[in-house]
């Protein structure tokens, strides 16, 4: 995106769900722009006619009255061309100041096509090094649908960069909850160091959420920004009616609840509703193995009683599922992705070996002993170990001598929020 900005390219389209951080992140990175050299027009209503549309980029760049009389619609050629050639003459202006304008359009996907032409119309205009104008469009990703109909397919065509925000991972969302609470910390800190100011600054937020309560939250809000902001407040309304300072995943479920938001079944249940679940699990399954066997047909007599049953299918090879580490390295991390394990191996090479089961990768020791501290409250042997050359801790519990006992590890793990939770072969 700054890269996109910084080339002058004319036309940005940038889609993500509701509450992704879309407008959020064009402020950001237009504030890392020089602001005596960058004009910007921010266009937050999408149901702006043509003529209110010229006027509020007009306004925003200076070049008229922001309380001037609109013109009607529709809008004349002689009115719409004195618009038009005053905003080409302001950016042609710019070009000597080696300056830009920018306007950015929110939601979009609700533009009218007449608004979307006139767009387009004004994405023409450039000189021979780049373009005077760019556009930056943010909306829904059903922003797509509407560039993709024929009638705007010369619109479609002009677009330069298409960037599309991904939700949160559960470890980005850990991340991202420490470092609100750091910098929050850090603002009382400087409060009270105006007040007494012998007064030693934080070092660590006061508030912790534990790494359940973090993949509680990421469960719940789906990797939303938006939603995990608020998820996060109420549960610290919650941890303050209780008095404490370690939110667990019962509170965030509390805070879910307030919102009236869903809460997965698996969002951090307690072990003791997991297990009467598992239990009821396995009632069901040993019920329907008796009714399977009780209605089965019989063997004729004049057959051999060996011959009166199919003969047992081999039992396949079991494959470990895809290795999902916790903390995935950004995109322009350089640091090398955390290992994978091994796959689990079949049957009969599992027999001399043991088990494990890969929980997370960190890229810090810190957040490794964290969740390391959690697991083993859950009475389960862990341990953590550096790997890739001492970029990545992984956290791993066992080893188990049986695939059973790691599997059944697992599923407790599972339960408690750690959804990437898988069993290898050590």
């Amino acid at each position: 995106m700054t890269s996109a900005l910084r080339r002058r390219e004319g036309l940005i389209v940038i889609t993500g769900e509701i509450g992704a951080g879309k407008t959020m992140l064009c402020r950001t990175l237009l504030e890392t722009f020089d602001d005596a050299r960058t004009f910007l027009s921010v266009i937050l209503d999408p149901g702006l006619s043509v003529s209110d549309l010229l006027h509020r980029v007009l306004a925003d760049f200076g070049l008229v009255s922001p309380g001037g009389a609109r013109h009607p619609e529709p809008l004349t050629d002689v009115t719409r061309h004195q618009l038009v050639t005053t905003l080409q003459q302001f950016l042609a202006s710019l070009i000597p100041l080696n300056a830009h304008a920018v306007i950015m359009i929110d939601e979009a996907q609700h533009l009218s096509p007449s608004v979307l032409e006139e767009i387009r119309l004004l994405s023409n205009f450039e000189t021979d090094q780049a373009k005077l104008l760019q556009i930056v469009l943010v909306g829904q990703p059903n922003l797509d649908d509407v560039l993709g109909q024929p009638e705007m397919r010369q619109l479609n065509q002009r677009i330069a960069r298409r960037f599309e925000l991904q939700p949160l991972s559960q470890s980005e969302v850990a991340d991202y909850i420490d470092r609100r609470l750091f910098v929050a910390a850090g603002a009382d800190a400087a409060a009270d160091a105006r007040e007494d100011k012998t007064a030693e600054p934080a070092q660590a937020p006061p508030v912790q959420f534990t790494p359940p309560a973090t993949a509680t939250v990421a469960n719940i809000s789906k990797g939303i920004p938006r939603i995990v902001n608020t998820l996060c407040d109420r549960a610290l309304e919650v941890a303050f009616e209780r008095e404490t300072h370690a939110i667990d995943p019962a509170i965030v479920r509390d805070a879910a609840h307030r919102l009236k938001l869903p809460v997965p079944a698996f969002a951090g249940r307690s072990r003791a509703g997991a297990g009467a679940a598992a239990a009821a699990a396995l009632l069901l399954a040993a019920a329907l193995g008796f009714y399977w066997w009780a209605g089965r047909p019989a063997a004729r007599p004049s057959e051999p009683a060996e011959r009166s049953a199919a003969p047992a299918a081999p039992a396949p090879d079991v494959a470990a599922p895809a290795a999902t580490p916790n903390d995935r390295a950004p995109s322009h991390d350089p640091s090398p992705p955390p290992p994978q394990a091994s796959p689990l191996p079949s049957a009969a090479t599992a027999k001399s070996g043991s088990f494990e089961i890969a929980v997370a990768a960190f890229k810090t020791e810190r957040r490794a002993a964290e969740v390391s501290a959690a697991v083993a409250a859950l009475g389960l042997p862990v341990s953590t170990r550096s790997t890739g050359g001492g970029v990545w801790y992984q956290v791993v519990v066992g080893p188990f001598a049986t695939g059973d006992e790691a599997e059944a590890a697992r599923r407790t793990l599972v339960r408690e929020g750690f959804a990437d939770a898988h069993v290898t072969a050590k």
